[in-house]
């Protein structure tokens, strides 16, 4: 009798493959979607009119235009920019985004 592996094992089997490889395999939300959440709450907090939902959405929508590198360097500047204080959220955010869209 030969093993046949079940899909739950062909999975294992890639992830644990990926992991040996240095990646790894994303069983909750990305890392654009995190950062995208973690910035529009302190978007929220910083202003009760900005919409979280909406934020989040052109957030995503935007990371999706970016060059991989741009990306990556947006990410961590919107992660920065949701530890800062209020008063130094505008500036922050205005940085990032040129990052994106720019390039800078």
């Amino acid at each position: 009798m030969r093993f046949v592996p079940t899909s739950r094992v062909l999975i294992l089997q890639f992830c644990t493959f990926l992991l040996g490889a240095g990646l790894a395999c994303d069983a909750g939300k990305s890392r654009v979607e995190t950062t995208c959440e973690d910035y529009c709450a302190k978007a929220h907090e910083c202003d009760d009119d900005a919409s979280q939902s909406a934020c989040v959405a052109d957030c995503k929508d935007a990371m999706g235009d970016c060059m991989a590198d741009e990306q990556e360097q947006a990410l961590d500047d919107l992660d920065a920019c949701a530890a800062d204080s209020c008063d130094e959220f505008l500036g922050c955010t205005i940085g990032a985004g040129l990052q994106c869209s720019f390039g800078l």
